[in-house]
């Protein structure tokens, strides 16, 4: 791919910019200093109209095509390019977009912007590529209407009443009656255009400064309740106190800004110094779940990581992605964990990042950590959570419990002294961790980041044999390099223990530690989708965990659930037979802790709960479903916030007529959490008149946001009674979906879809319609493994139904 950072090197920008929202228009002056290479210049300019271009004060020609602006002629040297244009704010949450809210009877609109990975091209002419750093001088012409003005640094001065200069503007009757505000901020640190950010509209807020005197502000819209940003705030806070004694080079800004957006495509977003989320990723209120703050705090103290790893030093392409991400996605658990011990946070990384990397990372064609870019619409996809974030996470996780975390974070000081306001590549952080660590850092990570997959390992007399571990296909030999294996949950990679190593283990399941417990399930669990071990063997395993009162362990037990449930039809004897199966599991934990919170329950009970109450609804347990809703209560602020979500979910399973309640309600509730909670709910109901109402929503932006849009589908979708009717949908409007579905989200669609096909003829529809887009460098790697998936599911099912089947039939009929 061409790099225009090969023609002009940029120093410095000075953005002149006039926004007004109400028009849906921006534009100003781009004035570039920096040394001219070649004698063309080239900037990404997508969308947007080129009025003028000076080069050193001289109008100069000027060509734009293919989102690309191209000014010949100059010879070498320093130079200031000067380019005036406009474009268009967009609604579809890339570049600089519109987002909006209700409040008191009126709809307020925000600008916000969103330039991770490529789409600062969308908001202004500029070198577009993460290793073209520069200072950024932002000033930002907007209409004195109440809006605050948000940037990456503080505000310099303002001034009111100004003349616009901008011709686009002044032709517009709209604009030229309006009187305007010039913000002028301060220059940013030398950084990446990705990382530039502004907000503009209407918020309320709390600062507070930490103990090492940044000053921390975060903001919410007016229709949320200003105290749902203090638990954010006290995240930020002490994260970067914690990543300042750690990382040893102090956050480098005055000011840390945090602003919860009501349309965000991502879940946050690391703006140096004006850092942007979904308000889901961000609020937390009275009314907030255990959940909810460990969400909160993990996206919190990842962004903020980011202000370090990512924003002071930024990989040179996006290839090297994994290098801003799974560093991020380990620290956030590091953090969280030193702020808040009693929230066991690292219980949640081995049964949530972890399995999550194992169960991807087992198919052909997944991508490896470092991904090689070749369009600019595979960069979206480089955004794989499972492998880019959890898979590189537990990969570094390996590297620091190898290496020690004192050891670690003397190399990372070195790393952030020698390459802050610079780019790396992988091999410059290998280079410097060498020099703490026992063991050759960059030969172990290369052998994992470079390639996809992981490996099973069988132990012998002389050590242990490895393969390639894979659900789709036939394990070869392998060789990756592990300095050390051990059964806790460190390395990735799975023990395939023979039934009488497994048994032992059992024996003495007591005694082993949580870690240790972990993995000899998880990895039981993994190998049964093969041939090394069989899926029947999981029904008297779980059996002999009826008291286990670890919600951790438990966890993995609604997994092992989970996969069982391929093998039964819906709603055939079978079925009813294991649900029954489920309920007398869950049965003796959930009669002794009960299903409603009480005093002095502690995290791991909260969690149990969930997990319980989880497998109790999908036994269909009527008896406990009813109790759940006589707890229901239309205020749902008084519901007690822990089993909130049990209770909206029970009682619109009994009363389905419920759906069109829950939705009024979603429709004008504030609160994030309690929005999900009754969204997510109405999915549940098995009427099929209410459910063909929620897939008519799919299509009713005004009801359910675009950044909502993917979960209602995917949801309905899962729901046995809704399945063919969201697929119809889906085939009908796959146009629709593209264009309100911004570039890290399309891929969403054949990823997860493949999680829920089980049957020959819905993999056939599956292909049918895919394979038309599987050309897309957006979705290629998303249909190729989602194919890989369903067809290792499908040959399972086949291989292990009938034993499974058979002990049914045999035994618990």
């Amino acid at each position: 791919m061409e790099r225009f950072l090969d023609y002009f090197v940029p120093e410095k920008y000075i953005l002149d910019l006039t926004i007004d929202k109400d028009e849906k228009r921006i534009g100003g002056v781009v004035t570039v200093s920096g040394e001219v290479l070649m004698d063309t210049v080239k900037f990404h300019a997508v969308g947007l109209d080129v009025d003028a271009v000076k080069v050193d004060e001289r109008d100069v020609k000027y060509s734009v095509s293919d989102d690309v602006l191209v000014i010949e002629g100059l010879s070498a040297g320093d130079r200031t390019i000067e380019i005036r244009y406009h474009g268009k704010l967009n609604e579809n949450m890339e570049g600089a977009y519109l987002s909006t809210y209700e409040h008191d009877g009126e709809t307020e609109v925000i600008v916000a912007t969103q330039f991770e990975s490529h789409y600062a091209r969308e908001a202004f002419p500029c070198i577009d590529e993460p290793a073209a750093k520069a200072v950024f001088e932002l000033s930002l012409t907007v209409p004195e209407n109440g809006d605050m003005v948000m940037a990456n640094t503080a505000v310099k001065n303002v001034d009111k009443n100004v003349k616009l200069k901008d011709t686009d503007f002044e032709k517009s009757a709209k604009s030229a009656v309006k009187k305007f505000d010039k913000y002028a901020f301060e220059p940013t640190p030398k950084m990446s255009t990705y990382l530039l950010a502004w907000v503009i509209g209407k918020f309320h807020g709390k600062t507070i400064k930490n103990a090492h005197g940044v000053e921390i502000t975060t903001y919410a819209a007016l229709n949320q309740d200003v105290n749902s940003v203090d638990f954010a705030n006290e995240v930020a806070a002490r994260s970067l106190e914690f990543y300042d004694d750690n990382f040893g080079v102090p956050y480098p800004l005055a000011k840390l800004t945090q602003v919860a957006l009501p349309d965000f495509e991502a879940g946050a977003m690391e703006n140096w110094g004006l850092v942007t989320y979904r308000e889901t990723m961000l609020l937390a209120g009275d009314n907030a779940t255990l959940s909810t703050k460990k969400s909160v705090a993990l996206t919190v103290a990842h962004e903020l990581s980011h202000q370090w790893f990512g924003d002071l030093v930024t990989m040179k392409w996006w290839d090297d992605l994994w290098l801003n991400e799974s560093f991020a996605s380990v620290m956030e658990y590091y953090a969280t964990d030193y702020i808040y011990p009693e929230f066991k946070i690292f219980e949640g990384f081995f049964t949530g990042d972890c399995l999550a990397a194992l169960k991807r990372d087992a198919y052909k064609g997944v991508q490896s950590v470092h991904q090689d870019v070749h369009d600019p619409a595979e960069i979206a996809t480089l955004f794989d959570s499972a492998i880019v974030y959890s898979k590189g996470a537990r990969l570094m996780l390996m590297v620091i419990r190898a290496m020690g975390w004192e050891n670690f974070c003397a190399s990372i000081r070195e790393y952030f002294e020698k390459y802050q306001y610079g780019n790396t590549v992988g091999d410059d952080l290998w280079r410097e961790l060498n020099k703490h660590a026992g063991f050759d850092v960059g030969g172990m990570m290369h052998a994992f980041i470079d390639r996809p997959g992981y490996p099973v390992l069988s132990y012998e007399k002389d050590g242990f044999s490895q393969k390639r571990f894979l659900m789709d296909g036939e394990m070869e030999k392998s060789d990756w390099p592990i300095p050390e294996v051990k059964e806790d949950m460190s390395g990735h990679y799975i023990i395939n223990l023979t039934d009488a190593e497994f048994d032992e283990r059992l024996v003495r399941f007591d005694e082993l530690t949580l870690e240790e417990k972990l993995r000899l399930l998880i990895d039981r669990d993994l190998v049964t989708k093969t041939d090394l071990a069989a899926s029947v063997s999981l029904i008297p395993l779980v059996e002999k965990f009826k008291t286990e009162k670890s919600a951790a362990v438990w966890n993995i037990i609604v997994t092992i659930i989970s996969g069982l449930k391929i093998f039964f039809e819906y709603d055939s004897p079978e079925e009813k037979q294991f649900k029954n199966f489920v309920k007398e599991l869950v049965r003796p934990n959930l009669d002794e802790i009960g299903l409603v919170t009480r005093n002095g329950d502690d995290e791991n009970i909260l969690r149990l709960r969930a997990n319980l109450s989880a497998l109790d609804f999908y036994a269909e347990d009527v008896e406990n479903l009813r109790k759940l809703a006589d707890i229901y209560n239309d205020d749902f602020a008084k519901i007690d916030n822990e089993i909130r979500n049990d209770v909206l979910d029970a009682k619109v399973y009994l009363e389905p007529e419920m759906v069109d309640k829950y939705i009024a309600a979603f429709r004008n509730m504030a609160d994030p959490e309690i929005k999900f909670d009754l969204l997510f709910a109405t999915t549940l109901v098995k009427d099929e008149k209410e459910l063909e109402k929620l897939v008519g929503l799919l299509s009713r932006p005004e009801v359910v946001k675009p950044q909502d849009q993917f979960y209602l589908y995917i949801w309905l979708y899962r729901n046995p009674k809704a399945k063919k009717m969201a697929w119809e949908w889906l085939k009908n409007n796959w146009e629709y979906v593209k264009k309100i579905s911004g570039d890290k989200s399309l891929d969403n669609y054949p990823r997860y879809i493949a999680n829920s096909v089980r049957t020959e003829s819905e993999f056939e529809e599956y292909k049918e319609f895919f394979d038309a887009e599987k050309d897309d460098p957006a979705l290629k790697r998303a249909i190729e493994v989602g194919k890989n998936e369903i067809n290792a599911r499908i040959k399972l099912i086949e291989s292990d139904k009938d034993a499974i089947l058979k002990v049914w039939n045999t035994t618990r009929a």
